[in-house]
């Protein structure tokens, strides 16, 4: 939880600080369902808190680093992805633009172990020209642990925000 304190302040600095990445920085927080995709399986609920960084703002290649708190009934999963973003263009008047992400982590619940994950999103301006979009994605993770895999999937539902205007 103390990490995920941490990611939400240097995110907040990145926002309201003046930076030659102004504009081309998004940080947001979601939360949404876990479901454990293993035999016997179950759903958790997560938290998550993001920062997206690119080149420009209009850019289809983006980074994204988040970090993830899973509650659930043993101890909770903290969870630090790095991620390669990808926007596909859409025309100028859509409102929905789809992305697809995938990266790697590392996934903490008193041990460390590292894992890779892939989904699609989307996101939806919430007015006008307004800095701040919703989010909705879905990504599955594959945690390496202990010699076996785990395998989980979820969803976030969330809002973003553009730093700099």
């Amino acid at each position: 939880m103390k990490r995920l304190v941490v990611g939400a302040v240097v995110a907040a600095v990145f926002a309201v600080s003046p930076s030659p990445l102004a504009g081309q920085v998004v940080f947001g927080a979601g939360a949404g369902p876990t479901f454990s995709l293993e035999s016997g399986g179950g759903t958790d609920f997560h938290v998550m808190g993001t920062l997206r960084i690119a080149r420009e703002e209009d850019n289809p290649v983006a980074f994204r680093v988040d970090g993830m708190l899973q509650f659930t009934d043993g101890s909770d999963l903290f969870i630090a992805t790095g991620n390669a973003l990808y926007n596909f263009s859409t025309s100028s008047g859509a409102r929905i633009r789809p992305y697809a992400i995938g990266g790697a982590g590392i996934y903490a619940d008193g041990g460390t172990d590292f894992g890779i994950n892939a989904g699609a999103g989307a996101t939806f301006p919430l007015k006008g020209d307004s800095p701040a979009r919703l989010f909705a994605e879905a990504r599955f993770h594959a945690i390496f642990a202990e010699g076996n895999t785990i395998s989980q999937l979820p969803i976030t539902v969330g809002i973003m925000f553009r730093a700099g205007r």
